[in-house]
Order: structure tokens, then C-alpha cells, then sequence
């Protein structure tokens, strides 16, 4: 499985740097953080330049709200209307094609607005979508949008019934962004990730890749679903998908903000002022980034200074992070389906342990600690393995 860059925020230059470290990343561009359009196509070729890709997501999932930086670029609705009206489809599409032949993207991202029902209307829908961009582009990979509304992923029938609209559309490929059944950053509903697993396992059944967005650490069990790739990014909003009406979480506003240091083998993010008390207590090395994991913007929290008081900075910790989890991605897709399953559930048993000794000595990743979490994805894998563990590791 690999990891994308989920566009956000303050993210160009970021994007970039990652992509020349990496020998090449793909990024997800946001319109909402590069505008107007013109100003795409010279950060696209600038990521080409550094041995990236690039891919548009257009991000229409509300087009008849006011969106306020959206509404810059030349292919947002300028009127009330429904999807339903041909014209209006067919001239939209028309725009989004022309963007992505000019940016060469990798592939041909289609628009669709939030969905918060399943029915034969969408499935038809999200279909002539599908085939006017065909005619439109007929060269280009297309990649369904399958947006979700926050309790869609919890009705095992809905689940069902995307794969089989899914199915019948003239797509390469599907990427998935799902509103979360609750506004937190980490996920404590079982189902609703087993669901996204199972989302996920059955489009890949039917020959389509799958890229889900807005992701963070708790989505690496998508590798037992054999997910092509994940996105995130730098803050929250961009780690998990958050609809308008949602406010954002102190840290990623415009206030002052906290600094996270990300232990990849405990699977959290602690707040500087905690690795404080590591050091404190003679413990800090103990949460020492793995060697095959780091890549030096960490290494200064752990040269003998309070961490506080040292030079680690917001973007150290967004880089840390990214490449930590890239690391993980890949590692989490083994060469078998048994060996992916062990390999995840030995991953979420270590950093159980590593965690409850950490709170015993009161250090905490607070709404970034997976402690939790470790049980939600736990029950979920065996969900998932039970439904559909024959058939995955048959396919392989």
C-alpha cells in the first residue's frame, strides 16, 4: 500500500521537498489551498519537476455551498443546480478534463458531492458521470469519487450496494472520502472501519484501484484489503474529512497551536510538553524513532535537551510524520494475506504495550492515543477476516 499527499494548508513547498526525498510522491492537489486555477499548473509542474505526479481532486462534495477560496477557479458552479441537468454536468466535466490535460495528471479525478443514501438514483447517477467523462477523455484513467456522509460506512446494505453500482461504471479506479461518525480524529466504531475495509476489498475485487483520502494511521489495515494507496497530509483537516459544518480542532486554527512528535511504534502522537516528561523521568530515549523509519527531523528532540526547549519545529513535525507513515504503508502490505493480518495485529500488540507503559508513567497522546484504538482496529481485522478472509487470501 502506499501513501499519498493529501493536499492542505501550507503544504506546496512540503509536498515538494517529500517528493524529491522519496524519488518521486504522488500529491492529491487541492484547489482550496492553490488558487486561482493558473496557479495549479505551475505547481504541478514544479512536483513533475522533483519526480512527482499530481492528481486534482476538484472537491465539489458541496457545490451549492459558499465556498469561499473554491469559487476562484473557473469551473465552479456559478448557479443553483442539480447534477441531474445534463448541460450543466457535461460543461463541468468539459472544464475538469481541459484542468487535468493541462496538468498531466496521473489520472482523471471525477467530481461528486456528498452522498448520505445509497440508492439506485446515485448508483445511476454516479454512472453517467462516469461515461460522459469516458467521451470527454478517452485517453486518461478515470477515478470515481465515492463521497460518503458520516453514517453511511455503519449500514453493512449501503457497503454493499456501492460495490455493486461500483461495479457496473466505466472507471478505473475509485477514491474513497468518508465523513467520520464522529467528530474525533481516531475512529472508536469497530464497524464502521470493518465496513471501510470491506468497501474497500470489495471494489478491489471487481478490478478497480482504490485510493481513500483524508487518512491517517489508523486506516494501515486497509493493506489486509489490499488498498492501493491512502492520503494525508499536515494538519487534521487533511488526516481525516471533515464537512463544513464541522469546526476544525484547536490545532489546526489560526490560534496557537501544540507540536506533535509521532512514535511510530506506539502508533500515537504525543504533544512536545509530554516527551518533557519522558525526559523527566529517564525514559525519553525509549521513544526513539527506529532507524529504518527516520529521516533526521526528529533526532533533535532526543540529543540530551528538554524537547521543549530544543529546535523542533511545526514542519519537522509534519515531515516526521509523513515519512513515518509512508514507511508504514509499504510495510504493512506483506507477501501473503496471513502474513499482512499477523503483521497488523503484531503491530497493534506492540504498541498496546509500549502505550500502557507510557500511561503508567503518565505520558499520553490525549485525542491522538491510540491506546483505544488498538482494540477498535483489532475487532475490526478479525470482522473483516472472518467476511472475507478466505476469499483474499485465495486472491492474493
Amino acid at each position: 500500500m502506499k501513501l499519498y499527499l493529501q493536499m492542505g494548508r501550507s503544504m506546496n513547498k512540503l509536498c515538494q521537498e517529500l517528493s524529491e526525498t522519496w524519488g518521486g510522491a504522488t500529491v492529491i492537489m487541492s484547489p482550496q489551498n492553490i488558487y486561482p486555477t493558473d496557479k495549479l499548473f505551475s505547481f504541478a509542474e514544479k512536483t513533475r519537476q522533483v519526480g512527482g505526479k499530481v492528481l486534482f481532486d476538484p472537491q465539489l462534495y458541496y457545490p451549492l455551498n459558499n465556498q469561499k477560496n473554491l469559487q476562484k477557479h473557473d469551473y465552479w458552479p456559478q448557479s443553483d443546480f442539480t447534477y441531474l441537468e445534463s448541460r450543466d454536468l457535461e460543461e463541468l466535466l468539459s472544464n475538469l478534463a481541459d484542468i487535468n490535460a493541462k496538468l498531466f495528471s496521473d489520472a482523471f479525478i471525477l467530481p461528486s458531492g456528498i452522498i448520505n443514501r445509497i440508492d439506485e438514483r446515485w448508483g445511476k447517477y454516479q454512472g453517467i458521470i462516469a461515461s460522459l467523462s469516458r467521451k470527454m477523455a478517452p485517453k486518461r484513467r478515470l477515478i470515481q469519487t465515492v463521497a460518503l456522509g458520516k453514517d453511511v460506512l455503519l449500514d453493512d446494505f449501503q457497503v454493499e450496494a456501492i460495490i455493486h453500482y461500483a461495479e457496473r461504471w466505466d472507471i478505473d479506479g475509485v477514491y474513497i472520502v468518508s465523513e467520520r461518525p464522529e467528530p474525533y480524529y481516531l475512529i472508536d466504531q469497530p464497524i464502521w472501519m470493518a465496513n471501510l475495509m470491506s468497501l474497500v476489498a470489495g471494489i478491489k475485487r471487481t478490478g478497480k484501484e482504490v485510493i481513500v483520502g483524508y487518512a491517517n494511521q489508523q486506516m494501515l489495515p486497509l493493506a489486509l484489503a489490499k488498498c492501493d494507496a491512502i492520503a494525508s497530509g499536515n494538519y487534521q483537516n487533511v488526516r481525516w474529512f471533515k464537512s463544513k459544518h464541522r469546526q476544525t480542532t484547536k490545532s489546526d486554527g489560526p490560534s496557537r497551536r501544540s507540536i506533535w512528535y509521532y512514535y511510530p511504534l506506539a502508533l500515537t502522537e504525543f504533544k512536545v510538553t509530554y516527551l518533557d516528561v519522558a525526559h523527566r523521568v529517564n525514559i525519553l530515549m525509549t521513544m526513539v524513532t527506529p532507524k529504518e523509519m527516520d529521516n533526521g527531523s526528529s533526532s533533535v528532540l532526543f540529543q540530551g535537551a528538554t524537547p521543549s526547549s530544543t529546535n523542533y519545529k511545526e514542519g519537522d513535525s509534519f515531515r516526521h510524520y509523513l515519512h513515518c507513515l509512508r514507511f508504514q504503508c509499504e510495510s504493512a502490505s506483506q507477501p501473503t494475506y496471513a502474513a499482512t493480518r499477523n503483521f497488523l495485529f503484531a503491530e497493534l500488540e506492540t504498541a498496546a504495550r509500549i502505550l500502557d507503559y507510557l500511561r503508567g508513567k503518565g505520558i499520553k497522546g490525549q485525542d491522538r492515543d491510540f491506546s483505544e484504538i488498538c482494540d477498535v482496529n483489532e475487532a475490526a481485522i478479525q470482522t473483516f477476516d472472518q467476511e472475507f478472509g478466505f476469499a483474499m487470501s485465495q486472491e492474493w
